[in-house]
């Protein structure tokens, strides 16, 4: 991070809180884990990536006016608050307060540093990057483990087919492909005690390293290879990176368990990634839904016959951190579980859980018997879209779905479970209109049963504001001319000091602004927000940047803050008045001050009338 240059303007440091200075470095350049790139190449690939057309491969936008809003994908948002405008090049949400630029955004949605997703909008615009020295050496924990989950991977991938005929015919018997097979690196864990282990030994990894990654289990004080025999399952996270495994026996074993999966580890949380996300997120995000199944195979027969917005819950139980995830990339999802009981009830709880965070919900409703492996391999691709076309909403399958096992009782409760979650009260009404008819009960006895549990009702409505109602608005009108005028922009930066800015966001934009340098040739907004980490102060000024003060006077705020200033000195000085109340100087000091807010205040007063 590139030191500060503070102006001899900037005295009163008392005033600036520690995270004021908690700024990136200049605009010559930017480095990023000992790569340096060029600001000049950074400004061109921005410019070659509209942020509209950008955002929209993400999310839908509706144009509003001169700007476009969308539903934030940063957080759990019910009403759109995503505001892009395309003249500025920039976004901001007005709920959790998420902004910055089109490198920004791409950075923050697929969970990537800077320089990653500014080689992804490299590519995107067609634009050669060239290749910047790394450091030799990995800095984080987190950086070693995925090297040893790459080459864990790549050493699984070439035993399956240097070694693994027996794993390859397993797949033939159940018609999957090699090219499925490399598409999504399968591997066979050899059944060796400490095949992978010496393999990663030679690599280079340390003993200590190795013990954290979850890959090896210790026996009689040395480590062995925690997967032996397995077919291996590699469980990426969105980008694509190994941060897990999931390995399966091909024959049954008395008391040895069908499936080993990774333990927890610094890189893998269980519960938190969605099995083949990486390779389907596009597609899932260009059809606007996803088909969510259950397990591996589940998975690689729907992508191999042609379903490529599926990804598998690695399990019957869809979590909330699961749901979070995949509602970033769509906002309607097809449950597609097994057609058993279990299956069902697992299908419909999720499905629940997918309601309440605002999504539409189908139930794709498969025969009992069957799971999406078993039926497309016995019917065929055709059968298979025929379950999904029919997939119908989750409060109407729970009202026609009259399975034996399934008393009335219990589906009514699944549904008002399912009606408390929804936002949407008028659609709340309407489907307890349909659920009335469905089951012969009055419209009265169930809305008594939905709200018992009052609590558990609607969620409430959020209470996000745009602007906080304490703010002060010279502070912030006056930045917001400035940042659209040099002219004011010098005025302010030569004239005020930080103790001028009571508002403490307000105070960190503007010591931003004025270590920046700007030059009087007109900048991009875009551009201010590049490389700030101070999330604060990204939030803020792109929050000022959206503003359109056309009719506002710069000068009457400039007054304003002024005055607002004087009176904050003149209650500090009767504080230390009333300290030491003889104290001659202040007593003279106070009366030079007051002269001079009184006349201040006079000049607004004959500007008013005269």
């Amino acid at each position: 991070m590139c030191p500060l240059r503070f102006n001899s303007y900037q005295k009163e440091q008392s005033y600036a809180s520690a995270n004021d200075s908690q700024l990136n470095c200049k605009r010559q350049g930017c480095r990023f884990f000992g790569r340096k790139m060029d600001q000049n190449l950074i400004d061109q690939i921005r410019r070659a990536n509209d942020i509209v057309d950008v955002i929209q491969g993400y999310i839908p936008l509706k144009r509003v006016g001169s700007n476009y809003r969308g539903l934030c994908p940063f957080h759990n948002d019910s009403r759109p608050s995503l505001y892009v405008s395309q003249s500025k090049q920039i976004f901001k949400c007005f709920a959790c307060g998420k902004a910055g630029n089109v490198i920004g955004f791409v950075a923050d949605f697929e969970k990537l540093t800077f320089i990653e997703a500014v080689k992804k909008l490299a590519l995107r615009a067609g634009i050669k990057v060239p290749e910047y020295e790394k450091t030799k050496v990995v800095n984080t924990k987190r950086e070693q483990l995925l090297s040893v989950y790459k080459s864990a991977a790549e050493f699984f991938t070439s035993s399956l087919f240097a070694f693994g005929k027996d794993v390859l015919d397993y797949l033939k018997k159940r018609s999957f492909s090699p090219e499925t097979a490399k598409e999504l690196q399968l591997g066979y864990a050899l059944n060796s005690e400490k095949a992978l282990l010496n393999h990663l030994l030679k690599e280079g990894y340390s003993v200590s390293l190795l013990k954290d990654s979850g890959l090896f289990g210790n026996y009689s004080g040395g480590l062995t290879d925690l997967f032996k025999d397995r077919l291996m399952f590699p469980i990426h996270n969105s980008l694509g990176e190994v941060i897990a495994f999931g390995g399966r026996i091909l024959e049954h074993k008395e008391g040895v368990g069908k499936y080993i999966n990774s333990p927890g580890t610094e890189l893998y949380t269980k519960g938190k990634e969605l099995y083949g996300l990486f390779k389907t997120k596009y597609n899932i995000n260009k059809a606007g839904t996803a088909i969510v199944c259950e397990g591996y195979f589940d998975f690689l027969r729907l992508y191999e016959n042609g379903f490529t917005n599926s990804v598998a819950s690695l399990g019957t139980a869809l979590t909330e951190d699961q749901i979070s995830l995949l509602a970033r990339f769509c906002n309607r999802v097809i449950m597609l579980y097994d057609g058993d009981s279990a299956g069902i009830k697992a299908a419909v709880r999720a499905g629940i859980l997918c309601l309440s965070r605002g999504m539409e919900v189908l139930i794709a409703n498969l025969p009992a018997e069957e799971d999406p492996d078993s039926l497309i391999l016995k019917q065929g691709k055709k059968a298979m879209q025929e379950v999904v076309d029919k997939s119908i909403p989750l409060i109407s399958f729970l009202a026609t779905d009259a399975r034996p096992e399934q008393p009335t009782a219990e589906r009514i409760e699944l549904i008002l479970d399912a009606l408390r979650v929804l936002k949407d009260r008028i659609k709340q009404e309407l489907l307890i209109k349909d659920v009335s008819e469905a089951f012969g009960i009055s419209e009265g006895a169930l809305i008594n049963k939905l709200h018992r549990s009052s609590s558990l009702a609607v969620p409430s409505q959020s209470t996000e504001k745009i602007i906080p109602q304490n703010e002060s608005f010279e502070e912030r009108n006056i930045l917001v001319l400035a940042l659209k005028d040099y002219e004011s922009y010098k005025l302010l930066a030569s004239e005020l000091d930080l103790s001028y800015f009571n508002n403490k966001r307000y105070r960190q934009v503007y010591n931003f602004l004025i270590t920046q340098n700007l030059k009087s040739e007109p900048w991009e907004p875009a551009a201010l927000l590049d490389n700030i980490e101070n999330n604060e102060i990204k939030e803020g000024l792109a929050e000022l940047l959206f503003e359109d003060l056309q009719q506002m006077c710069f000068e009457d705020c400039l007054t304003g803050l002024r005055i607002r200033k004087v009176q904050r000195d003149l209650e500090e000085m009767d504080r230390a008045i009333s300290k030491d109340p003889k104290n001659l100087e202040l007593l003279k000091e106070k009366e030079k001050l007051a002269i001079k807010y009184r006349q201040m205040t006079r000049k607004v007063v004959n500007k008013v009338l005269y």
